[in-house]
């Protein structure tokens, strides 16, 4: 019996839920509510904030504005517990109208109070007046700077062999300031524009420039072999060495043996000859497993060092240090919590660019000095690095 009064209750509550759901207007009264007042304005960054006294009139629901922006109506509504709202997505500082009403139960509009005002400069021109883009290794990259973190894309074109503009790659991000770099070109002089746009479709001009790629190739991975030295860490569950390089970014990956040493390091031959130039490498963490993301045995602060003729005996004066870095979290949040561009960015790889004066090495060695948890050993999951070799200009 009891069964049969649980299900009647339910079927009576869903359809209490369904009345409810299709009772628009919520109210049957007729009256129209009295207009805000004293309303003022602020002008924010591409945006509007207005402020005003609500009327006194009990059917009130919420307050609405209306605003035509880039020739369509933006409207934004507020409930009636406060007394404010704010309008976005201008995409320049002209005066514009906006009509405030106050909205009853039943859906009755108040005649409408009209304000005029000027918003601040929006954040995508802020960010494009501060755009740079130069040559780069295999490409060009691009520097922005965005101070109140607007999601904002940015697009890169080229002009191809054809005369026309033709789409290159498309970068979001809402980080207050970065870089990022279009890879993968031909040494050869290119037309290239960057143009920015915003959440609500608004552009920016396009900055246009003449750049040059410099040569660089990704170094064969395939002729990579480990150097193990006396003092270099040893390898742990069965996660060895040359899985960092076997074109595989996922699991299993590189971990060190937790001996209590640190900090640790591991070195090996990238077999080219006559040595290689370096450009660029990338590092990969882990990505199989969420939860390491950023976090525990992944490493976070190193050192990467090169050289011709290693002393055999581990030690380090026959090494020249290269590079001293770190792995970035784009969001910058604290330990334990990713953002969505912190997984990209760890799924794309983590790329470091070697300085122009750095010499020809054969061998690589790798310090690491911490990890995210700062634990006594690491693992990560892959690495790359491209550069170039004596013969690529032989003729």
């Amino acid at each position: 019996m009891n069964k049969y009064l649980i299900v009647i209750v339910c079927m009576m509550f869903l359809y209490s839920c369904s009345e409810e759901n299709n009772r628009v207007p919520s109210s049957d009264d007729p009256t129209i509510p009295g207009k805000v007042t004293k309303v003022l304005w602020d002008p924010l960054p591409g945006a509007v904030k207005l402020t005003y006294d609500l009327p006194s009139d009990q059917s009130l629901s919420y307050v609405k504005a209306e605003c035509l922006i880039n020739g369509v109506v933006r409207q934004v509504k507020a409930t009636s517990y406060v007394n404010n709202l704010i309008i976005e997505g201008f995409a320049d500082t002209l005066t514009y109208t906006v009509n405030l009403y106050s909205v009853s139960r039943s859906e009755k509009e108040s005649e409408p109070v009209k304000i005029q005002v000027k918003p601040l400069s929006p954040p995508f021109h802020e960010v494009f007046k501060n755009i740079q883009i130069m040559d780069d290794w295999g490409g060009i990259t691009i520097f922005f700077k965005n101070p109140s973190e607007a999601d904002l894309a940015i697009y890169v074109i080229q002009i191809d062999s054809t005369g026309f503009w033709n789409d290159g790659e498309t970068f979001y991000t809402k980080r207050q300031e970065g870089s990022f770099s279009m890879r993968g070109l031909k040494p050869v002089e290119t037309r290239f524009g960057v143009y920015l746009r915003d959440r609500w479709n608004n552009s920016s001009d396009t900055l246009v420039m003449d750049l040059t790629p410099r040569f660089e190739k990704q170094l064969d991975r395939l002729s990579f072999k480990e150097l193990i030295l006396p003092s270099d860490s040893r390898f742990a569950y069965g996660w060895v060495m040359s899985n960092l390089w076997n074109g595989n970014t996922g699991d299993p990956g590189f971990h060190t043996d937790p001996d209590g040493m640190w900090p640790q390091h591991f070195s090996f031959d990238m077999g080219v000859v006559e040595g290689a130039l370096l450009s660029r490498c990338k590092i990969w963490q882990r990505r199989n497993q969420p939860s390491v993301h950023y976090a525990e045995r992944s490493l976070r602060k190193f050192e990467i060092y090169g050289s011709m003729n290693p002393n055999l005996d581990g030690s380090w004066e026959s090494w020249t240090l290269l590079l001293d870095s770190e792995i970035i979290k784009p969001s910058g949040l604290p330990l334990g919590t990713v953002s969505q561009e912190d997984t990209e960015a760890l799924y794309e790889g983590h790329e470091f660019v070697f300085p122009l004066d750095v010499p020809y090495v054969r061998y690589i060695r790798i310090k690491v000095k911490e990890t995210w948890s700062n634990m006594n050993s690491f693992f990560l999951a892959a690495l790359a690095f491209w550069g170039s070799e004596p013969s690529d200009f032989n003729e």
